[in-house]
């Protein structure tokens, strides 16, 4: 790079001097410039004076690359073996040996049950053996006290309804006898009687629905039961005992006599 005349110092003039420096320094920079591209050039591998930093990055990558690879066999030999357990677990739950000793243990345990339910069974028995005439005559007892209770209170309701009905014959009476006494002449007294026998005619329909029924009387054979004989007469329509006239009216309720009917009987 340098001449031999440069190295003379006797023959060198001035601006050789500056020549001369300009060509160290050209050099010092082509020098510098080929160490840094060829430390840079190659990945993984360096010449100059990075060639102490650039193999840590390397080795770095590596030790982490291998490190995930071991790990993920590793992970896969865990699924593997998890794998092959739940297979051999499933295998053992098929087996027929497994599924003979459960078959066994059910059997053992309907044996058991059905001990006890004829151990009840027995208790049961003995039971009725000890107590079975104590609890029929209780039984009987209480069946006696619920029919009774019923009983009375059906009575009850019978003597409630009788004695309504018979308050309330008094005011048919009295209609009866107003009926009979007074005869409606002009329009105004028919439209009160009508009134009335409306109002006698709803206490009849009230009556009716409660069961109580007027006794038959005119015509028919007097009886002793339900006929209260006033008085007897000689009738030209009506043979001897049998009823002839109705003087007042008699009612039932059911198969009791709330009022016998008063009657006249031909002789």
């Amino acid at each position: 790079l340098v001449s031999s005349s440069d190295q003379n110092p006797s023959n060198t003039q001035p601006s050789s001097l500056d020549n001369y420096t300009s060509t160290m320094m050209y050099n010092k920079l082509a020098l510098i410039s080929l160490s840094v591209c060829l430390t840079y050039s190659v990945e993984g591998f360096s010449v100059g004076p990075a060639a102490f930093s650039r193999p840590t990055t390397v080795t770095t990558t590596t030790s982490s690359t291998c490190l995930f690879a071991e790990e993920a066999e590793a992970g896969d030999a865990v699924e593997e073996t998890a794998a092959g357990d739940a297979a051999d677990t499933t295998d053992i739950l098929n087996s027929p040996e497994f599924l003979q000793r459960k078959l066994d243990v059910i059997k053992s345990d309907i044996a058991k049950v059905e001990e006890e339910i004829a151990a009840a069974k027995g208790a049961i028995e003995e039971g009725k053996a000890e107590y079975g005439q104590q609890f029929d005559a209780l039984e009987s007892e209480f069946q006696n006290i619920q029919n009774r209770f019923s009983k009375q209170g059906s009575q009850g309701d019978e003597e409630a309804t009788m004695n309504v009905a018979r308050k309330m014959l008094e005011v048919i009476d009295n209609f009866n006898r107003a009926f009979g006494a007074v005869t409606a002449e002009t329009d105004e007294e028919k439209a009160i009687e009508a009134k009335y026998r409306a109002s006698y005619d709803s206490i009849l329909s009230i009556f009716k629905d409660l069961g109580v029924t007027e006794i038959a009387t005119l015509g028919t054979e007097f009886d002793y039961e339900f006929h209260q004989a006033v008085m007897q007469r000689p009738h030209e329509d009506y043979e001897e005992g049998i009823v002839c006239d109705e003087l007042q009216k008699g009612y039932m309720f059911g198969t009791k006599l709330v009022r016998a009917a008063m009657v006249s009987v031909a002789a």
